[in-house]
């Protein structure tokens, strides 16, 4: 019960801060897509990002991939889409893997737009997270695994075709994991830092038919 009031409070938390971002984009001129306007809704969407960074020293190097995450969506009107997606990270130190973690779940996501070109998006993810890291009192690996909850805003360009570009600029976030070792460990993010910001593309794809009446 203790971790169902935890997970039901950061989701409200998450959902409110949404909800704020789209309210303040009112203010700046946003507005959202009405049903009959020419929009994505039907359309589904694809994105992510990979990263990659290493660090090498004369005593030793340590690198790190990451996903961050990539995904799958599907537009349910012109400004709102769901859909699943999924992210991995790995630390190696001196080639040895010291942690590595997978995580999937599911994803909603309103937006507004800003003029023609821009779009202020909301996100909220749900994610079960499993995975491995090097024990701290000894040289063995542990697996985990836990749950994530993460909502934040990104600001997008169109670039046409149904290509995008996503600047992710904050974030909260809570990120529960355990092993039978350690017991649960938690960690949360909240604001705007180097570490909350990122890039990432998409792509909108279109399956329907269309008629002759569109040609």
């Amino acid at each position: 019960m203790k971790y169902l009031n935890t997970t039901v409070f950061s989701l409200a938390v998450a959902g409110m801060s949404l909800l704020s971002g789209n309210m303040n984009a009112q203010f700046l001129g946003g507005h959202r897509l009405k049903s009959d306007e020419d929009g994505p809704k039907g359309q589904f969407m694809v994105y992510g990002s990979l990263d990659y960074s290493k660090v090498t020293t004369p005593s030793n190097s340590s690198s790190s991939v990451s996903s961050a995450p990539l995904g799958v969506g599907y537009f349910i009107n012109n400004n709102d889409l769901i859909g699943v997606n999924y992210a991995y990270s790995q630390n190696s130190v001196n080639h040895n893997v010291v942690y590595k973690q997978n995580e999937t779940g599911i994803w909603y996501s309103p937006s507004v737009m800003l003029g023609k070109y821009f779009v202020l998006i909301g996100q909220v993810d749900a994610h079960y997270v499993w995975g491995q890291q090097q024990a701290a009192a000894a040289d063995a690996i542990q697996n985990f695994n836990g749950f994530r909850l993460r909502a934040y805003p990104l600001i997008g360009i169109l670039l046409g075709g149904g290509w995008a570009l996503k600047f992710k600029f904050a974030e909260l976030s809570m990120l529960q994991t355990k092993t039978k070792e350690e017991g649960w460990t938690k960690s949360y993010v909240a604001g705007i830092s180097g570490s909350t910001f990122g890039v990432g593309i998409s792509k909108n794809l279109d399956f329907r038919k269309k008629s002759r009446n569109d040609n």
